[in-house]
């Protein structure tokens, strides 16, 4: 039985990275403490959701 989820997964993956990379670059350039408090914030849930998926597509291939 083929997973119907599998390419929803790689695309998400994919969109993550990119979020990942994006706020990493607006991360670099902010001086103002509360927001480099708040972009880390975000990048490390969206690193966790990446990793959860990336654990999900590993157990499942």
């Amino acid at each position: 039985m083929q997973d119907i989820f599998k390419p929803i997964t790689g695309n998400k993956m994919l969109e993550l990275k990119q979020e990942i990379y994006d706020l990493r670059q607006i991360l670099a350039k902010t001086e103002d403490p509360d927001k480099i408090k708040a972009l880390k914030k975000t990048i490390s849930e969206k690193e966790t959701y990446y990793n959860i998926l990336a654990d999900r597509a590993r157990l499942q291939s």
